[in-house]
Parts: structure tokens; C-alpha cells; sequence
């Protein structure tokens, strides 16, 4: 079978593809970082929630609808991000921040308890 030889342009689109995967793939590497840090998962969980991933983009102004589907369409690629990055992470993410919802509503709670006993010794 004869090889047949590729052309300067054929080249060039082979080294940009090439190139392309290897620049993707350290972004995912510094993803991975990121996500094994707490402080990381929490700024990328509030971010996910900045983009309303979770959200309707419907509404009946088609300028809020199309700008609703702006911020939930980076959110779908940052999520594709961290699944390709960490599969377990957004689960990770989501049980940190339950948890953390947990804490801060038991915390709420310690503090109108103990107003409300200070407000009756009064």
C-alpha cells in the first residue's frame, strides 16, 4: 500500500488538532486541582448556581429568555468540564453545600432561641 503525503496545509490542521487536545487537556489538569480543594468546589458550586444550570430559561421576553440561556449554556459546559475532570465532583459539590445549609439553618435557629429566651428575661 502506498503512503501518500500529506500537503503543508494537511500538516498544519493535523498540529493545530494536536495542539488544541493538549491545551484542553492541561485546562482539565487545572480543573482537577481545583476541584480537590474545598475552597475550589465552593467557588465553582456558586458559579453553577450564578448560571442557573438548574433553572427554566423560558420566560415571555424573548431578551430574557435568550440572556437566561446565555448564562445556563456556560453553566452546561462548565458542568461537562468538571464531569470530564472529576466524575464524582458535582455530587461532591452538591452534598458540601446541603451541608452546609444544614449548619447555617441549625446555626439560625441556636440564634432565635437564644433571643427569644433573652427577649423573655427582660
Amino acid at each position: 500500500m502506498l503512503e501518500r503525503e500529506f500537503s503543508p496545509e494537511e500538516k498544519e490542521i493535523a498540529f493545530d488538532v494536536q495542539q488544541e487536545a493538549e491545551e484542553h487537556e492541561a485546562l482539565i489538569e487545572d480543573l482537577r486541582k481545583i476541584l480537590h480543594e474545598d475552597w475550589g468546589r465552593r467557588y465553582l458550586w456558586r458559579l453553577l448556581s450564578f448560571c442557573r444550570v438548574m433553572d427554566r430559561s423560558m420566560d415571555r421576553d424573548a431578551l430574557v429568555m435568550a440572556f437566561r440561556e446565555g448564562q445556563r449554556d456556560i453553566g452546561m459546559r462548565l458542568m461537562k468540564d468538571i464531569d470530564e475532570a472529576e466524575i464524582t465532583a458535582y455530587n461532591t459539590m452538591r452534598m458540601e453545600h446541603y451541608n452546609a445549609e444544614k449548619e447555617r439553618a441549625a446555626a439560625r435557629d441556636k440564634m432565635r432561641k437564644k433571643f427569644y429566651e433573652e427577649a423573655d428575661n427582660c
